[in-house]
């Protein structure tokens, strides 16, 4: 029995060590490594010492910005492997991720060998990244330190991948894209745009709703270099370092279908703004400076960059402007009129070229007739040559002392007057037409052959505006100037001469304008022709117009329609109604765009915009677009606030909207609080003469 007794107890101390053993090991297995945390009295960051991936926790409002959903991928690489194949891998499979904390505020992080879809490893290849939160501040710097290819190639870099991402349908909330003026891309599919359902809902399948835009090129990228997410508790945006020139990657509402290949996709619906850093571009600091916003929206997004907008330097109000110019003080509540001569790349277009009578007397009907206090009279085919070459003015039009007899009625009338001027197109049907002035590559290769606006070599654009610019202003006493095409983008190549023209053409001290427009030209021009959303972008049947760039910009440029969507066209912008209703929400000015055979038609819409939208503009041309916001579900009753202490608020549908209080607002109707205190009220009908 005593031996029975001390076998059990050797038995039971023999499976208990087994047990410990088993348990041990079982611990081991399923051991995960405790997060690196950065942390201050605005945010804590949790970073995953295994995958790299991170989480933002916004204390104030307590919501949590977590890392990629679909993949859990802290970064996506694209990677040309030795047979030339390119691979996206998920840098959070590297076969080894080192996470260390270097300081209080910093941690480093380093993806080593990625691994392939087959298995197959990206050997000698490594990533390394730096967060780093601001002692005080809801700052997080994101930022790529390093990388190296081994025998690869790394050509692009997603970092951070799927971030600050919004639930479809869940997450109440918009993507902020300052493309062109601005948009805002709600992260819930209902109410949609103006009962285009279908679109919304198809953009997923039509690749629509996913894709990239660059930095500053011409209106179908970004005119700054900012974005972000918001939802009901707070909001993330990112600021770029612009040295490097990264592009955007959008998903709006996409369950990345397109990934799978025939397959169904397995993640949800979500919207995110990625930045795609070029690994095969050496250049700029590959930084991300995430601004956390508690209760933020696109507005606040705004007025956060406008900060580093004025340290950048880009930022010359108009009051510093009419100080230097008193010619500037022309603008506010002025009507912008194009008058389409032939397009100056046809010259003396027939059908479409104007006599410098027939300007003349435009100018004088415009003021006489109409009652247009402020004008700026912008005049296509005046000249003779073909752009570049914008001399002589034409003979056959009636020559310089008629044109000069036109620009003196206008300057009499206190209007701005400009011709036509550009300085990059070369036009394949111009009868001079030659290669000399088009840029080349290092080799001698043409560059830009098959874009007929940019082909001029920036190094040679201010010399031909030296040819003439100098003796057109001197003879017809000049006060404005428009110069097309060349300052729509801002590209490093060929930065230089452009810098040079701009600089240039300010040097006459003119009121001076240029079409598009980028952040980076605004020292140097007083206005830009065309910060308008562009009707056949992607992104334009799943968001929602909105001010961004007049939220940072408005009292240091004034902007106008654009001539390709003028405000006297039916466009996907909308129609006069619209637009005017729009141009006093976001502080703009009217354009209106005509040949000469149509100017009879315009007359009502002129006289509308004379009486509506120029007071507006008038009374807020100086002043800051303090705020905008969406009062009605589906965005058609919205409200502005200038800091001159005006208020408008107008409905762009057709349903009669009550807003807080009860107030009702009619179909493209409108409420104005001018900064006197009174209130005008009205709206736009639809009308029809039978004979």
């Amino acid at each position: 029995m005593k031996n029975n007794r001390k076998m059990a107890k050797r038995n039971l101390i023999f499976l208990l060590m087994i047990g410990l053993t088993v348990f041990n090991g079982l611990a081991l297995d399923t051991y995960k490594s405790d997060p690196i945390v950065l942390e201050n009295e605005k945010l804590n960051v949790s970073v995953d010492s295994e995958t790299g991936c991170f989480s933002v926790t916004e204390k104030t409002s307590g919501h949590v910005w977590k890392s990629d959903p679909w993949e859990n991928a802290a970064g996506l690489l694209t990677i040309t492997d030795s047979k030339g194949k390119k691979h996206t891998v998920n840098i959070s499979k590297s076969k080894k991720i080192e996470v260390s904390k270097k300081a209080n505020n910093t941690v480093s992080l380093k993806f080593i060998d990625p691994v392939f879809e087959d298995g197959s490893v990206a050997t000698g290849v490594s990533i390394v990244t730096e967060l780093k939160l601001d002692a005080k501040t809801a700052l997080l710097d994101v930022e790529v330190k390093e990388h190296n290819a081994g025998n690869l190639k790394l050509s692009d870099l997603r970092y951070p991948a799927r971030a600050f991402s919004l639930k479809t349908d869940e997450d109440k909330g918009a993507a902020v894209i300052p493309q062109k003026q601005g948009i805002i891309c709600p992260s819930y599919i209902f109410p949609m745009n103006g009962g285009r359902f279908c679109k919304w809902d198809d953009a997923t399948y039509n690749n629509k709703s996913q894709g990239f835009l660059e930095l500053f090129n011409n209106g179908t990228g970004l005119t700054m270099p900012w974005w972000g997410t918001y939802n009901e508790k707070s909001a993330v945006m990112g600021i770029v370092d612009e040295s490097a020139r990264p592009q955007m990657q959008y998903n709006i509402n996409n369950n990345g279908q397109y990934l799978f290949k025939g397959e169904m996709s397995t993640f949800q619906r979500i919207v995110f703004l990625d930045p795609i850093w070029k690994l095969d571009e050496e250049k700029g600091k590959m930084r991300m400076s995430y601004h956390f916003i508690p209760g933020g929206d696109y507005v606040d997004m705004a007025k956060e960059y406008q900060k580093e907008a004025k340290a950048r330097g880009h930022f010359v109000s108009l009051k510093e402007k009419l100080k230097r110019n008193p010619n500037v003080d022309k603008l506010p509540g002025a009507i912008y009129f194009g008058i389409y001569g032939g397009y100056p790349h046809y010259v003396n277009m027939p059908g479409m070229a104007f006599t410098f009578d027939e300007l003349k007397n435009t100018i004088q009907t415009i003021h006489d007739d109409l009652k247009v206090d402020k004008a700026f009279v912008h005049a296509w085919g005046t000249f003779s040559n073909f752009v570049p070459h914008n001399s002589p003015i034409s003979e056959a039009l009636g020559g310089p002392k008629k044109l000069k007899a036109a620009v003196d009625l206008a300057k009499s009338y206190g209007y701005l007057y400009s011709s036509y001027h550009a300085y990059s197109p070369m036009l394949e049907n111009d009868p001079n037409f030659t290669t000399d002035l088009i840029q080349r590559d290092a080799e001698g290769k043409l560059m830009n052959a098959g874009s007929r606006w940019a082909r001029v070599d920036p190094k040679f654009q201010k010399a031909l505006a030296q040819e003439n610019i100098e003796n057109e202003i001197s003879y017809l006493g000049l006060e404005a100037d428009i110069t097309d095409i060349t300052f729509a983008a801002y590209r490093e190549n060929g930065k230089e001469g452009r810098i040079e023209l701009a600089k240039y053409i300010d040097s006459f001290n003119l009121v001076n304008g240029t079409e598009h427009g980028q952040e980076q030209w605004i020292p140097y021009f007083d206005m830009f022709e065309g910060m308008t959303y562009l009707e056949d972008r992607p992104l334009s049947v799943i968001s929602h117009p909105a001010p961004l760039f007049n939220l940072v910009y408005h009292e240091a440029i004034a902007n106008f329609g654009k001539i390709q969507d003028p405000d006297n066209e039916i466009t996907a912008n909308g129609d006069f109604r619209i637009k005017a209703l729009r141009s006093m929400l976001f502080g703009r000015g009217t354009t209106i765009f005509f040949a000469p055979y149509e100017f009879e038609g315009m007359r009502p819409m002129i006289e509308m915009a004379r009486d509506l939208v120029s007071p507006v503009h008038k009374e807020t041309f100086y002043s800051e677009l303090k705020s905008h916001e969406y009062l009605s579900a589906d965005y058609k009753v919205q409200r502005s606030r200038f800091s001159s202490g005006t208020e408008v608020v107008a409905n762009l549908g057709p349903v009669a909207q009550k807003i807080e209080g009860g107030a009702s607002i009619p179909g493209y109707g409108y409420s104005i609080k001018m900064k006197d205190g009174t209130v005008k009220t009205g709206h736009f009908q639809v009308s029809l003469h039978m004979d």
